[in-house]
């Protein structure tokens, strides 16, 4: 009986627990395409015409059908608007100039279709291919400034302008296209979004330290496309003195450098960086890291001489710019610091016309206080490390069941020593690089510099799971804390506190947890780095449907009401930040979509509505409590979002590989005759003959002073011996 009433009740449990999913499945496919405004029969479509200051854009209009008034009735599209010159030939490795005017030549410029992505390797080519599967290698070139714009089609000319949300993708600046982020649904919240491309890889940062290649043309391009929104956005209903700028990844740590930007008008007041900051270890290429000797190992591979910085650009400028970015693949760089080179570097150099991005290191601007003052929001998601975790040489279903507590030890004992034979390596290089110009030579000694072993031990405690220090799920999910913590979360953080002491102007900060149960990542995964970027750009309402300008994007997943439910709630955040400066101005979620309350979540245990649930105040940060929201099935306000383990990989991290088990060898001059080895050998010979030839010389002069002495006895034992024959005769 008692087992009876234990069945049930527990049956009970899961019931009740699982309700609500059921309840959200058993909806959709009662009710199918509900909130989808792009089913019934093709809408209208027509071409409509903006001026800017290059001459007049045709771009195409499509009807929203929208059942509320507030939302606009057409979304125009303008796509591949150029906001450059092509920066090929000789424009290459240069700062983007303005492009070339189109209205002398009376034409109207053809903005119904996208232009191509940057050149970048094959292997980010195949990570577009996952959103946009048809995209061809003939869609990537070198020309490739091109911006995209999705604006509501409002045709009273005195209405207020609308908020501008300009989006600056990822991809760790190798990779990444504008392409994959479609605003067409973002853009119905009453917002003008604008996405657009800038160059990657060497051709966008190679470095070679002095003016002619100062690098960083992928940073000067996003400037230069910030600066054409602002100075034409208003033609496409757009207020240019209310743009928000937001970045994912890459993109986020390009914003927060150009916060760093002293000379130079941002083009923007507000900022969005999602998964990454300035002060990112991969944000930045630094000095120490010889950008000049990358050039040079780059050049070499494309058999150009690598000793004139003039000579090698010029060189690089005919080479074919597939063949550079090709060959750049195969520069070896440490992983800590992002795996290759190609990265925004410290320029000092200053010109009549381009001020210079930053001049020191994104830290030291931080701590004098030398960053733009702005309201921003910064964020990572919870699980953001769980895809290059999933990357690494481990069985597959091992990472399923869990790690056991032997298994913990041995990834741990594995990342330590790829991260300690990295830093070997880049020692090796260090030495090259560092003497290759000078009459001397450090070589490298023993490979047990570094104390590999206490390392492991501090990760081995600092992410072990000391509640349960077997539960093999908590075990595999600290080791995805673990590439969190290191790529993401520390910089992020570090960021946070730094415009938390800021005033006058607010600072948010969010945490992205939400997981699918649609989703094409395994549970164990969570929300992987990303995650919020379909929700932001509403993918859930994204279809098939052939009329609309999804531009061969294809959904990865069949999205479930609640993620529809998300996607509003995401959208409607950041464009209330972007409109008001707050993501819940007054408390509440402004202009939040009627159509969605319309329904309960639960169909019989919450009639009040799911949606009503995610009217969560979102509280600024303050240096006392550092506020975030994490933004989940249920969001919640949380305080401290992982500032222990931030600390942990700013401070503690960079010193303990300072602590050496041996001396570093000293520098020789590398003109001598003979080698380190050889010199080392005949000072040892030298050494031993010296030493032979003192002991020989002591045994000689030995011998020596024995002969004097026995002669000396000799000729005193003589002289008394004449002596007494003489007084013996004298006394005869």
């Amino acid at each position: 009986m008692a087992m009876l009433v234990c069945f049930i009740i527990i049956n009970s449990i899961a019931i009740i627990t699982a309700q609500p999913y059921f309840d959200d499945v058993l909806f959709d496919i009662q009710n199918q395409n509900r909130f989808n405004n792009y089913i019934n029969g093709p809408p209208p479509i027509f071409n409509v015409d903006r001026h800017t200051q290059y001459g007049y854009v045709r771009g195409t209009s499509y009807n929203v059908d929208s059942r509320d008034s507030f939302y606009p009735k057409y979304i125009s599209v303008f796509l591949g608007i150029p906001y450059a010159r092509p920066p090929v030939g000789l424009y290459r490795f240069k700062p983007p100039l303005p492009p070339d005017p189109w209205d002398t030549k009376f034409l109207i410029y053809d903005a119904t279709h996208y232009r191509p992505s940057c050149l970048q390797p094959a292997s980010e080519q195949e990570k577009i291919r996952q959103f946009i599967p048809n995209f061809p290698p003939s869609n990537f070139s070198e020309d490739c400034l091109y911006l995209n714009i999705f604006a509501p089609n409002r045709t009273d000319r005195y209405m207020p302008k609308l908020p501008v949300i300009v989006f600056i993708h990822g991809g760790d600046f190798i990779g990444g296209s504008s392409q994959i982020y479609n605003g067409f649904v973002l853009a119905q919240r009453n917002v003008v979004v604008v996405t657009f491309n800038y160059r990657l890889g060497p051709l966008g940062f190679l470095s070679t330290k002095t003016l002619n290649g100062r690098g960083n043309y992928g940073l000067f391009d996003q400037r230069m496309a910030l600066k054409f929104v602002y100075d034409n956005i208003r033609e496409f209903n757009g207020d240019p003195e209310n743009i928000t700028v937001i970045g994912h990844e890459a993109g986020a740590a390009s914003i927060g450098l150009h916060l760093l930007s002293q000379n130079t008008p941002l083009n923007f007041r507000r900022a969005v960086m999602m998964s990454g900051s300035d002060l990112c270890k991969w944000s930045i290429i630094q000095d120490e890291h010889y950008p000049l000797e990358q050039a040079r190992f780059l050049a070499r591979r494309l058999t150009c001489n690598d000793r004139n910085v003039d000579v090698l650009l010029d060189c690089l400028r005919q080479r074919n710019g597939l063949d550079i970015t090709n060959s750049a693949t195969n520069i070896w760089f440490p992983d800590e610091f992002g795996g290759h080179p190609w990265r925004p570097a410290i320029d000092t150099f200053t010109d009549d016309f381009i001020q210079p991005i930053f001049t020191r290191r994104p830290i030291e601007l931080r701590r004098l206080g030398l960053f733009a003052n702005i309201s921003v929001i910064l964020g990572t998601t919870s699980d953001d490390g769980a895809i290059h975790f999933a990357q690494q040489p481990i069985n597959l279903a091992v990472i399923d069941k869990g790690f056991s507590h032997h298994d913990q030890h041995a990834y741990l004992n594995m990342f330590t020593n790829r991260r300690v034979q990295d830093r070997y390596s880049f020692e090796r290089q260090t030495f090259a690089y560092e003497y290759a110009e000078t009459d001397y030579v450090l070589p490298r000694g023993g490979d047990m510099y570094l104390d590999e072993e206490g390392i492991t031990t501090v990760l081995k405690y600092k992410y072990a799971h000391w509640p349960q220090p077997d539960n093999m799920t908590m075990l595999r999910q600290r080791l995805i804390d673990l590439h969190s913590d290191e790529h993401t979360t520390c910089c992020v953080a570090d960021a946070a506190r730094f415009h938390a002491q800021r005033t006058f102007n607010s600072s948010y900060m969010y945490v992205f947890a939400y997981h699918s149960l649609t989703s094409v990542y395994p549970y164990w995964m969570g929300a992987p780095r990303g995650s919020e970027l379909d929700y932001l750009f509403g993918m859930p309402f994204i279809n098939d449907s052939q009329w609309m300008p999804w531009h061969g994007i294809q959904r990865r997943q069949v999205f479930t009401y609640v993620d529809e439910e998300i996607s509003n709630y995401t959208m409607q955040l950041f464009v209330n930040f972007a409109r008001y400066g707050e993501p819940t101005p007054g408390g509440f979620l402004r202009e939040y979509t009627p159509p969605s309350l319309e329904r309960p979540s639960g169909l019989i245990y919450s009639p009040s509505g799911y949606a009503l649930r995610l009217n969560i105040a979102w509280l600024p940060q303050l240096v006392q409590n550092m506020t975030y929201l994490l933004i989940d099935r249920y969001p919640c306000l949380q305080t401290n979002y992982r500032f222990d383990a931030a600390g942990f990989w700013s401070e503690y991290w960079p010193t303990a590989f300072q602590r050496r088990l041996t001396p570093i060898p000293t520098k020789y001059y590398k003109h001598a005759i003979m080698n380190h080895r050889d010199t080392t050998i005949v000072m040892f010979f030298l050494m031993g003959g010296l030493i032979l030839s003192f002991i020989i010389l002591i045994i000689l002069c030995g011998i020596l002073f024995i002969r004097v002495r026995t002669e000396s006895k000799q000729h005193t034992n003589k002289n008394i011996i004449n002596h007494k024959q003489t007084k013996f005769i004298n006394n005869e």
